[in-house]
């Protein structure tokens, strides 16, 4: 028609980019730890030469560099088993320096005296969650990537402290795990595109979970050390958890479209020996060997140094 202006070729461009980049899926990692169990380092080990924090900081790094839409999560049982003041204050250190998103306390964390727990957790400065830890006020964790919101769950089953005394148990007060679950789900409903539950509870309870409750796309465990190579998908939920020590770091990728979780995947990668060790966590090392006069043979060994 006369007079009709046509569409310029700029216009036609930029209306085709939208609509390929509207149609096209996004991509969500994250990275996942849990049980490092105070682990700042490898053991030098002949029969699992595996790295720790060490390696995990410098892996991490990279790994956000080329996928910076990553989160970084954990399920708990960051420090020492047997509460050993210094090795867990240097644990918080190297926490702080690590880009976590959120964490979940395991036994290891609320086992220890509430003062005690409170300076590390301020030592680490990183997000916690406790769905049904009535000690935590956080109970869901909102991150956005990517225009994407994602809510993080975390709970403890009472399973975790069951062998513990009874004098620390009364201290740890929880709710049924699966009650605060609903209840949190009910209301994020059409609220958030990616639901993320920490436990920290053991990976069979995990599963029965992820049969029992629906909504949930991704269940990051801890407390059993499993070491799940290839996630497995229940009920629409995929089920992770990365072993203990540190030896491993979870790595999951789901793909979303128009806010919906459409398909989900899990490994986890093993931090070798060969990997490199970040300075600021080899610092913090040397702090704890000189502090404590506590040196890994092993290590020196395998190093050629004289001891």
């Amino acid at each position: 028609m006369m007079g009709q202006k046509k569409p310029s070729l700029v216009i036609l461009l930029m209306a085709m980019a939208f609509a390929v980049a509207f149609g096209q899926n996004s991509t969500l990692y994250i990275l996942h730890t849990n049980n490092t169990n105070g682990a700042l380092e490898n053991c030098y080990c002949p029969d699992h030469p595996y790295g720790a924090v060490e390696k995990r900081a410098v892996y991490v790094a990279d790994f956000i560099q080329k996928n910076p839409n990553t989160i970084l999560l954990d399920a708990g049982d960051i420090f020492t088993m047997t509460h050993r003041p210094l090795k867990d204050s240097l644990m918080a250190v190297a926490y702080s320096q690590l880009p976590y998103d959120a964490i979940l306390f395991g036994d290891q964390e609320m086992t220890l005296p509430p003062d005690r727990r409170a300076t590390l957790r301020s030592m680490m400065d990183i997000p916690v969650v406790g769905t049904n830890i009535e000690s935590i006020s956080t109970k869901v964790h909102i991150i956005e990537k990517n225009g994407f919101k994602i809510a993080i769950l975390g709970i403890m089953d009472p399973y975790a402290i069951k062998y513990y005394p009874e004098a620390i148990r009364d201290q740890i007060e929880l709710t049924d795990p699966a009650q605060a679950i609903q209840n949190e789900l009910d209301q994020l409903k059409g609220e958030v595109d990616v639901v993320i539950l920490l436990t920290h509870q053991g990976a069979d309870l995990d599963y029965a979970m992820a049969e029992s409750i629906g909504g949930i796309d991704v269940i990051i465990g801890g407390h059993s050390q499993s070491n799940l190579e290839s996630p497995e998908t229940v009920n629409g939920t995929l089920i992770a958890q990365a072993g203990k020590e540190g030896y491993y770091i979870g790595v999951i990728d789901l793909t979303l479209e128009k806010g919906k979780v459409v398909n989900r995947t899990g490994r986890i990668d093993t931090m070798k020996f060969e990997m490199p060790d970040d300075p600021a966590i080899m610092k913090l090392i040397e702090e704890y060997e000189q502090k404590s006069g506590r040196v890994n043979h092993q290590k020196l060994r395998m190093k050629g140094e004289k001891h």
